[in-house]
């Protein structure tokens, strides 16, 4: 079983992935014991920094990643990336409209559960785009032999 470039970068992508949200879930943990004020806010910026900085490496990664891909992988990327869009969509909107059916439009929200939203909804995104392009790859395989 040969694996190509793109199958090798989204099975680092998964793991990175994966070991962000489990280091970023422990210090949010810790930012919403402490109730993030004051000194607080230096880990905040630390944390808002981890997440950028991963962020544009892997967008700065992809775009120079790109250019080495055959047409096969092209596609396949193509459309893990719009896999990625929809379930993004998706998962933002459920995470966002069925808390107001389930606990109704009076209510409230605690704060933290924002960037719990919008943390979740990269990490959804991230996940479906990886997972999709080594469905898509093992599919054609399978198809090749």
């Amino acid at each position: 079983m040969i694996v190509s470039k793109l199958e090798k970068a989204a099975w680092v992508n998964l793991a990175v992935v994966i070991a962000c949200v489990l280091i970023g879930s422990i210090g949010f943990f810790a930012l919403t014991r402490m109730n993030a004020r004051g000194v607080g806010n230096i880990i905040v910026v630390f944390v808002v920094a981890c997440v950028s900085g991963l962020g544009t490496y892997l967008m700065r990664r992809k775009r120079g990643f790109e250019a080495h891909l055959d047409e096969r992988e092209r596609l396949i990327y193509k459309r893990s990336l719009e896999w990625a869009f929809v379930a993004a969509i998706a998962f933002l909107a459920c995470i966002c409209i069925v808390p107001f059916f389930v606990l109704g439009g009076q209510n409230v929200i605690r704060v933290y559960y924002l960037p719990v939203v919008f943390l979740s909804t990269l990490f959804a995104a991230q996940f479906v785009h990886s997972a999709a392009i080594l469905v898509q790859s093992a599919r054609e395989d399978d198809d090749a032999q």
